[in-house]
Order: C-alpha cells, then sequence, then structure tokens
C-alpha cells in the first residue's frame, strides 16, 4: 500500500493522542507511516494531555485555520494547594500551602461563573512564538522577556461554559468549551492571583477539536494495525 503515491492520500485522521507524547510526534509518526508529503493538526495539546488531535494529510492541511477557530472542548482537574513554574503537572513544584474547603469551594463557585470574552496571559512555558522563538524555550533557559514582549504576554480568549463536575479539598473536576488561543492552564495562574492560594492544571482532556468529538477519535495504539487501517479511518473533505 505504500506504493501509493504520498501526494494522493488526503484527509483528516482523528487521533486520542495519549498522554505524554507531543502532538507533532504524532505527526511524524503519521507522516512517516503513510509516506506523506505534508502533515499538519488542527490545536496543538500539551505532552501531558490526551484527547482530540485531528490530523491533517496533505491537501487537508489547508483546512487548518478553519479548523483551529472551531471551539474546544476539554474536561481536566485542577489542583488546589500546589503550584507548579509550567502551571501544569508537568512543571517543578514552586509553592505549596493548607487550603481549606471553604476556600476550595469559593474557587469553584467562581470558576462554575466564567463565561465570556477574557484577557488572558500567555504562559511563558508554551509554543507562543517570540521572534520566531516558542516561548519555552526562552523559560528554560531563564531568559526574562518580559519587558520586550510587552502587550503580547496577552489574549483576549472567549469561555463559552465552564461547569464544576465536582471537587473535595484538593482537585476541582471540571469541564468546558473555549475559543482557540486558550490555555487552560492559564486559569491557573488566575486562581494564585485572585485567591492567593497555589495551584495547577492536574489533567486535561480534550473532548472536541475541529469539529470532531471523542467517539471519532482513533486510539493512538490502533495505528499499529498498519496503513490499510490507517487509510480507511482517513476522514474525507470536500475538495474544490
Amino acid at each position: 500500500m505504500k506504493a501509493v503515491k504520498n501526494s494522493d492520500i488526503n484527509g483528516i485522521l482523528v487521533i486520542d493522542k495519549p498522554k505524554d507524547m507531543t502532538s507533532f510526534k504524532v505527526d511524524s509518526l503519521i507522516k512517516k507511516e503513510l509516506n506523506c508529503l505534508k502533515v499538519g493538526h488542527a490545536g496543538t495539546l500539551d505532552p501531558f494531555a490526551t484527547g482530540v488531535l485531528p490530523v491533517l494529510i496533505n491537501k487537508a492541511t489547508r483546512l487548518q485555520d478553519n479548523l483551529i477557530n472551531i471551539p474546544k472542548s476539554y474536561e481536566g482537574a485542577f489542583k488546589i494547594g500546589v503550584s507548579t513554574n509550567t502551571l501544569d503537572v508537568s512543571g517543578i513544584e514552586a509553592d505549596k500551602k493548607q487550603v481549606p474547603v471553604s476556600e476550595v469551594a469559593n474557587i469553584a463557585d467562581y470558576l462554575s461563573r466564567l463565561k465570556g470574552d477574557f484577557t488572558q496571559k500567555i504562559p511563558m512555558f508554551s509554543a507562543k512564538k517570540f521572534k520566531g522563538v516558542p516561548l519555552y524555550k526562552y523559560a528554560r533557559k531563564n531568559i526574562d522577556i518580559g519587558s520586550i514582549y510587552g502587550d503580547k504576554k496577552t489574549g483576549v480568549v472567549s469561555i463559552y461554559d465552564f461547569e464544576v463536575k465536582s471537587y473535595d479539598n484538593t482537585f476541582i473536576y471540571f469541564k468546558c468549551s473555549v475559543s482557540k488561543g486558550t490555555y487552560v492552564r492559564a486559569i491557573a495562574q488566575d486562581i494564585i492571583d485572585r485567591f492567593n492560594v497555589p495551584a495547577h492544571l492536574f489533567s486535561l482532556r480534550r473532548t472536541s477539536a475541529g469539529g470532531f468529538d471523542i467517539y471519532e477519535a482513533l486510539p493512538f495504539e490502533s495505528l499499529t494495525k498498519g496503513v490499510d487501517f490507517m487509510i480507511e479511518n482517513i476522514v474525507q473533505f470536500p475538495q474544490p
């Protein structure tokens, strides 16, 4: 099947990205297996996050901008009482503090009312680029670009819905629907700033992206079934 010209395979493979793998690694593996000319994805997931990753193959890469603009949905949990340098579970512990359940309840109440347009601080450990270089590369080298990065450190994002599913004395479990450019872990910084308590994003699973839902996503492990299986599961798209 690899004899098929690499430019003849076009469409979208919707993958359930596993934990501890970059979105670009998923792209690379699919590109190599299908011998494609071009592969991209609609919305990068952090390595620690799992869930819907629409992988665009060859001519489908031209849909990237349109698919990225479609709202995304997530489920996850914030851990209250511990903060990290990356605002998520992948980082190094930065602060720790005992937080009473009553304060966790206040935070949960605040989160449940998040809806509308917000100015969000862009995390320094992110793929957002400054002068062509991802911010996380500056952060890893402890290079402070705050004074020259200026207003670019923030972005206006939309939260369409934020539901607190439950909480206890340590975790707040939620699901939400947000716009392009929203960093869910940046909400941990909002918690830190508003309530003066440590917090970080402990887990995150994307349940929809690019118009695709999690039930449509192929388990990453299923790609070991081979090229024929992958081609059979490529979602076609209208072409001019």
